[in-house]
């Protein structure tokens, strides 16, 4: 079974291995953000669980590039966790955080994007929200959310 990809904005550092992709470290990068403090994942469970990606690494961030890589990963893919209105918009999903995307991706779930500066993340219940919604779409990490808060 395919693991499911989280797919994230941009790397603007220029190496193109997305195993880096939204990488659990260091503390306070997006990756750390989603894995241990969003969805509380120990961080090995994280890794071994999903695949993740960047739409666009290494270069300036644009749209054309976005929805180049957007349509690529579409075609492959059969469960894609969505980061942010960038993200979205690059897909052609409305940006309805902790929703199932409502589209022609019907395989898609819509987070916030998990950086320090999306203020969506203080509103209350947020990461339970985003929790309840990563466990109902990806059943298997179900039991791997919330264990491990802040680690």
């Amino acid at each position: 079974m395919t693991k499911p990809l989280i797919v994230g904005e941009w790397n603007p550092y220029p190496d193109k291995d997305d195993a880096f992709a939204l990488y659990p470290s260091p503390e306070g990068c997006s990756g750390h953000r989603l894995c241990c403090l969003i969805l509380g994942m120990r961080r090995a469970t994280y890794l071994e669980s999903f695949d993740r990606c960047n739409l666009v690494n290494g270069e300036k961030w644009t749209m054309k590039a976005a929805r180049a890589k957007a349509t690529e990963l579409a075609e492959k893919r059969p469960r894609v966790i969505l980061l942010g209105s960038k993200v979205c918009s690059a897909f052609g999903v409305p940006f309805k955080p902790f929703e199932v995307a409502e589209s022609p991706l019907k395989f898609a779930i819509v987070l916030p994007h998990p950086s320090g500066l999306c203020r969506l993340w203080n509103l209350d219940n947020a990461f339970a929200k985003a929790r309840d919604a990563v466990a109902a779409f990806v059943p298997e990490v179900g039991p791997h959310l919330g264990v491990a808060d802040g680690e």
